[in-house]
């Protein structure tokens, strides 16, 4: 959690410093707009990778690896001496992240018996996205007091203290089965998604229909076929490709990361629009965005309740919704003279994913094996910073040049749809399998107390 939080702050102070940063490390805002870019792209490309080395070499571990290399490329972005150290730095943050995540979200699943596992997500989630918040009410006066290389000193202490409690507190997990490391499938994987990755920002940046643009989006599919004919072929496959022949995996990766493309194609528009359209200075509508951040972490302990009480489904489809009528709200209020209907989309906006996030996790972490949860949240992690990215440019693309409300209402209409389809992938979770799973490992989870007092977590 301890990292989580930094991960968020920074990243919501770094996005809104930039011009400080890029002003100090004499360079343009678009070349430095990488650094913000960096960290998610280690972020998509590590995660399943290093969730499935912690499956097969302890979670503990790559967690600690992780948080090591999260705290030494924190402490060493403040010491950047050029815009190319400053980013490869940003980038060594993302890995770290790559290998906290997974593997931290696979302990907090085992740490818990299952009738706890929805709540403690909510608070998981609570804390991870109460830090950007912080940072974003707390990073302008830092940085205008101190410097942008303030951030850094301030934060890697904290990090440090991450580290250190997960040394001494955190235990080992069970690791699961002995078998080869799937070589040719990480590499395929990791391909694949740095190519869409930089084919989404190539197209943002020169326009899709540029050759170079067009070019890497026609090697994606090409790089996918690769990916999914190593794994068919694979005795032990990185990631089964059965799991995505499961509703309650399959439903919730499409769901969220539909729901996190408009979600965060929404939070990218809405100070746009505000600018643009109520005449608000870029201070006064950022201010605007905390209403977000504050309803996604009030809301994010509802989504762990509710999930306990009234299942994944439920839960999830609700959420899912509540997204939905967020875009419809930033639609009207594109169209309308009435900012409350932008302030309303951006509650709306932030309260789903927090009511939809527990859901979503724990009915991916009940549909694989106990021993598969790293690769599992893993990839679930990877599609949902996939859907996101895609999300951004293509909301941003369908606002275009013009600005004005009738386009920024396209946009957010585009949104709506978008997010519709999470209504469909969180509405084929299947109840029977949740409560089929939660009774399994609540067996398990009781079979362990029987043999030495510990629940299935310390097991």
């Amino acid at each position: 959690m301890i990292g989580q939080v930094v991960f968020g702050s920074t990243m919501t102070i770094i996005g809104a410093s930039l011009s400080d940063i890029a002003e100090g490390l004499d360079t343009s805002n678009a070349t430095l707009s990488w650094a913000v870019t960096a960290p998610f792209l280690g972020l998509a490309a590590g995660t399943t990778v290093f969730g499935t080395l912690g499956d097969l070499w302890g979670h503990r571990r790559m967690l600690i690896i992780g948080l090591a290399v999260f705290t030494v490329a924190t402490a060493v972005c403040g010491l950047a001496w050029n815009p190319l150290s400053f980013i490869v730095f940003r980038a060594l943050v993302g890995l770290g992240g790559a290998m906290m995540i997974p593997n931290g979200m696979a302990i907090l699943m085992a740490a818990f018996p299952v009738n706890q596992r929805a709540r403690a997500m909510g608070w998981f989630q609570f804390a991870a996205v109460g830090g950007p918040a912080v940072g974003l009410v707390t990073g302008g006066a830092l940085v205008d007091a101190l410097g942008w290389r303030a951030i850094f000193a301030v934060y890697t202490p904290i990090t440090v203290v991450g580290l250190l409690v997960s040394v001494l507190v955190v235990r080992p997990t069970e690791r699961g089965e002995p078998k080869p490391v799937d070589i040719a499938g990480a590499l395929t994987l990791v391909s694949t998604v740095v190519l869409l990755m930089v084919a989404l920002d190539r197209g943002a940046s020169l326009g899709f229909d540029h050759p170079a643009a067009l070019g890497l989006m026609a090697l994606v599919p090409l790089a996918v076929g690769a990916f999914v004919g190593i794994e068919r072929r694979k005795s032990h496959p990185m990631i089964p490709l059965e799991w995505f022949g499961r509703r309650n995996y399959a439903g919730p990766v499409v769901a969220s990361a539909t729901a996190n493309a408009a979600y965060m194609g929404g939070f990218i528009l809405a100070p746009q629009l505000l600018q643009e359209r109520y005449g608000y200075t870029l201070t006064v509508a950022t201010v605007f965005l905390v209403v977000r951040l504050v309803s996604y972490s009030i809301s994010s302990p509802v989504g762990g309740q509710l999930t306990d009480t009234r299942g994944e489904r439920w839960t999830a489809s609700l959420g899912s919704v509540l997204v939905v009528l967020a875009m419809v709200a930033f639609a009207a209020g594109s169209l309308v003279d009435a900012v409350a209907l932008v302030v309303l989309g951006l509650a709306l906006a932030g309260g789903g994913l927090g009511v939809a996030g527990p859901a979503y996790q724990i009915s991916v972490v009940g549909a694989v094996p106990m021993s598969s949860l790293g690769a599992a949240t893993g990839m679930f992690q990877t599609l949902t910073s996939l859907g996101t990215a895609a999300g951004i440019q293509v909301l941003v693309l369908a606002v275009g040049e013009q600005a004005t409300g009738s386009a920024f209402a396209n946009a957010f209409w585009l949104g709506a749809a978008v997010a519709g389809v999470g209504v469909f992938g969180a509405l084929a979770i299947s109840s029977a399998d949740s409560d089929s799973a939660r009774q399994s490992s609540g067996l398990a989870g009781q079979r362990g107390q029987d043999l030495g007092g510990h629940d299935l977590g310390q097991l």
